[in-house]
């Protein structure tokens, strides 16, 4: 069986490729990316970790006492030392990204580069506990026209009739999901990465601290990651690459793989040259 142990949990993971660059992941859940790595053109060896309190990994009745994203992040990093890895490249989407900011800031010695994906810390408004969506779906007790609609927002506007059929078929996935979700899982609120900025400024503070190259691949048209967090990261993190898709919203991990791939195959090439 795939699980990982670590002394208090186990943790499901999923391995693809063979390829030379080792890219890890973290996340409650999986769909096409990161998978797509193993594939060309980037032909890399990926392995899948989810994340402690969901799916088939242990679900925890409490809070890890130090916080989800330090917690997810300390486990990529038990799993990392697991498969033998010095150094590895991590990509996660959305909360994913935010396990690989806790990294990054943490613990830089070990990250090849971080890869986020729709993830990068959100605009601050003094109060970090969580997104105002986030918070809703936890409040709502899995009320499924609240989680619609908060979907909705996330993933921006449609432009043909061929993309709005996949955002139907997004969300309604991600509703089912969510709807079957155990109570432990439901509760889950991992808030907003590094809770202690509370303001734009004070998050540019600690970005401008962060010593590992960074790939930021964002949407314009994303209804929680604003644009303009992309750009703070962006302006602020030494070395970031930053790739803003203006049809894209939330989803695009989901809905359009394939133009993530072809970033990252670039940006693996600039990195490795």
């Amino acid at each position: 069986m795939p699980f990982f142990d670590l002394s208090d949990v186990k943790l499901w993971f999923d391995e693809y490729g063979t390829g030379d660059e080792v890219v890890l992941s973290s996340a409650a859940g999986f769909d096409t990316y990161p998978a797509v790595l193993a594939d060309g053109p980037t032909n890399c060896h990926v392995f899948t970790l989810q994340a402690r309190g969901f799916g088939r990994s242990t679900h925890l009745t409490a809070p890890p006492e130090q916080g989800w994203l330090d917690q997810w992040a300390d486990d990529v990093l038990a799993f990392a030392d697991h498969l033998g890895l010095e150094r590895f490249v991590y990509t996660g989407v959305s909360h994913g990204g935010g396990i690989g900011w806790h990294l990054a800031r943490r613990h830089p010695e070990r990250l090849k580069a971080l890869i986020s994906v729709v993830g990068t810390p959100h605009d601050r408004n003094g109060d970090t506990s969580s997104s105002a969506g986030r918070r809703a779906i936890v409040e709502s007790r899995k009320n499924a026209d609240v989680i619609e609609n908060q979907f909705r927002v996330l993933g921006g506007s449609t432009d043909t009739p061929e993309r709005t059929a996949i955002r139907e078929k997004t969300i309604a996935t991600l509703v089912r999901r969510h709807l079957d979700y155990s109570d432990e899982e439901a509760r889950i609120n991992q808030g907003m990465p590094f809770p202690e900025a509370t303001s734009d400024e004070e998050l540019a503070t600690i970005l401008r601290t962060i010593d590992v190259p960074v790939l930021i691949l964002a949407g314009m048209r994303d209804g929680v990651i604003s644009p303009e967090s992309a750009l703070r990261a962006a302006r602020s993190v030494p070395r970031a690459k930053a790739v803003l898709f203006e049809d894209e919203g939330h989803f695009v991990a989901s809905e359009r793989p394939e133009r993530l791939v072809a970033e990252i195959a670039v940006y693996l090439g600039e990195l490795n040259s």
